[in-house]
């Protein structure tokens, strides 16, 4: 039998769409464990517990019914909010955090498919301006010479200080530190970072591989990322980082294939997509130049998020035949 197009022969569940996400976050999650110690990992764990207690809590107030829990999204929140939290962050972070996504992010809105707003996003936010110290600390990386990274993140004793991009924007001032007057610290920083935006591109291209996220959006954000980058470094290449540090530090990997592709909280049209990624490209550009803020990445994502219902409206497609429709009404001679 022949099926009218348009149609969809293999549909997948939300619950397995989220366990293949949190499937494409295992080699960053082992890249990020391999650097920077277990505390990415009991980061992760104390999140994915807030969340899930939390969206448990809001199932009991609402008295619905507990099957909403086998979605797997309050699981995934805590698992992209864990990720984005230092390995070095106090346990009560990732539970406040935790409990914000779900709580203030998510059900306040109405729940799964009903939230504007990145539940991940806006925690990390919230937590990123309530707690600035904590949440800009990382260890030192590891490296592949070296243990005493290991040792430095098992006993929390060791050197901690900002990530690479903030690294390279305050490195004049850095200069004085017994650490960076070998010249030796920053390019492990940014070995380490590089390792792990790797992995986090062989996540993404698992979930392109599987059709779970278009295309259009990382291509379009990276573009934009690198061709902005490359502006303004251009433009006073001393103090500003070239347009590969955006990629080999900080979340911009990241958040192009697990962030910006989440389908309730961004664009949903073609159009609105490549728009909604050179948007947010666009504000980490300028939050990483003239912002205080060393990455962005959480501010430009939640902005476009309120921006998404307007581009959704400007770039509705064309219904299938409203043009020939219109233009055989047109060409109708009226009847005498």
């Amino acid at each position: 039998m022949q099926l009218a197009s348009p149609h969809t022969l293999h549909s997948l569940t939300t619950a397995q769409v989220m366990r293949q996400v949190m499937l494409a976050c295992l080699p960053g999650i082992a890249a990020l464990s391999f650097f920077f110690g277990p505390g990415v990992l009991i980061n992760i764990l104390l999140a994915c517990l807030s969340c899930v207690a939390a969206e448990a809590l809001v199932l009991y107030w609402r008295q619905r019914s507990w099957r909403c829990l086998h979605d797997g999204s309050a699981l995934l929140t805590g698992l992209l909010l864990g990720i984005c939290l230092p390995a070095t962050a106090p346990w009560w972070i990732p539970i406040s955090g935790g409990f914000f996504a779900i709580l203030c992010a998510k059900q306040l809105f109405g729940g799964l498919g009903q939230n504007p707003f990145n539940p991940a996003m806006a925690a990390y936010a919230l937590l990123l301006v309530s707690f600035p110290l904590p949440m800009s600390q990382w260890p030192l990386p590891l490296t592949l010479d070296s243990i005493e990274g290991w040792r430095s993140v098992a006993h929390l004793d060791g050197w901690t200080g900002a990530t690479a991009l903030d690294a390279w924007r305050n490195k004049g001032l850095l200069m004085a530190d017994e650490f960076w007057a070998s010249g030796q610290l920053l390019p492990e920083m940014l070995h380490a970072w590089a390792w792990v935006a790797g992995a986090w591109c062989l996540g993404g291209g698992y979930l392109l591989w599987r059709r779970l996220i278009p295309w259009h959006t990382p291509v379009a954000f990276f573009a934009t990322i690198f061709l902005a980058g490359a502006l303004v470094w251009g433009w006073d290449t001393s103090h500003q980082a070239p347009p590969w540090l955006h990629f080999a530090a900080g979340s911009v990997v990241f958040a192009g294939f697990f962030i910006l592709t989440d389908p309730v909280s961004g664009a949903t049209s073609l159009r609105g997509k490549v728009y909604f990624a050179i948007g947010v490209g666009l504000l980490v550009i300028s939050i990483r130049t003239w912002g205080s803020y060393p990455d962005g990445v959480a501010f430009s994502v939640l902005l476009m998020n309120a921006a998404a219902p307007a581009l959704d409206y400007f770039t509705r497609p064309r219904i299938y035949g409203q043009d020939k429709a219109v233009r055989g009404m047109r060409h109708q001679e009226p009847k005498k």
